[in-house]
């Protein structure tokens, strides 16, 4: 991670999130300036996908479990919050999360991203699998299959409106690797976005974030998820 990523993090972590939880529905919707984003998580197989999602819809942080999604994709059509701000001022209200199965491939998974149009992508790597090799288990061959097909998608279709304003790359499990190994992912990673994501990034100014998270029980809390949240949702305020 560069120092100026880390800054950033910090910043974000600094920031601070409320999410609105009511029971028996999770958190609650309420009006917003930021309304009905769709936002879609793809990724590895295991790498964390639906987890990320129990967590940014009901706030849920538990211990280390295994979870398979069986479905093709599961859609999560709960409305909730999420406000941010030493005043609350800025909230983000998500209209529609769509969750992957990762067993059905990059190719699949661009294709799907690629149909409905999200305002947002997040890309699930798993930090404790290989990197490279022909297997989808390597997390640079699943990201670089990934990207490839998504943009010969929009190449093909450059008129049909591209409503992506955020792509944030998360590296999952950092809690399990050192900080070597973060570093050499993230700097591979970012080498594989700049040369395959042009068309496909649709909306967006910045440049793609590639975030370290951990999701299970670790000694630094939701520190990590809280600081990609964070992002997401100045990134789609804008």
């Amino acid at each position: 991670m560069t120092g100026t990523e880390m800054a950033v993090g910090a910043t974000l972590v600094k920031v601070g999130i409320e999410l609105l939880r009511t029971a028996p529905t999770g958190i609650a919707w309420i009006s917003s300036l930021i309304k009905g984003r769709e936002i879609m998580v793809v990724g590895q197989k295991g790498a964390g996908k639906t987890t990320f999602i129990d967590y940014l819809r009901f706030g849920l942080f538990e211990d280390e479990k295994a979870h398979q999604t069986t479905k093709e994709s599961v859609e999560h059509k709960t409305r909730f919050n999420i406000k941010m701000g030493r005043d609350q001022s800025l909230e983000l209200s998500v209209k529609r999360v769509v969750d992957l199965a990762g067993q059905i491939g990059p190719l699949e998974h661009a294709r799907l991203v690629f149909e409905r149009r999200p305002h947002a992508v997040l890309i699930f790597t798993d930090l404790t699998r290989p990197l490279n090799g022909e297997s989808e288990r390597a997390a640079a061959t699943w990201v670089r299959e990934f990207c490839e097909h998504l943009e010969n998608k929009w190449r093909a279709n450059r008129k049909r409106n591209n409503r992506i304003q955020c792509i944030i790359l998360v590296m999952n499990k950092r809690d399990k690797v050192d900080v070597k190994r973060v570093n050499s992912r993230q700097a591979a990673f970012r080498k594989i976005l700049a040369a395959e994501l042009h068309e496909a990034r649709g909306r967006m100014i910045d440049e793609i974030a590639i975030i370290p998270c951990a999701l299970v029980t670790n000694p630094d809390g939701t520190k990590a998820v809280d600081a990609l949240i964070a992002h997401l949702a100045k990134t789609l305020a804008r």
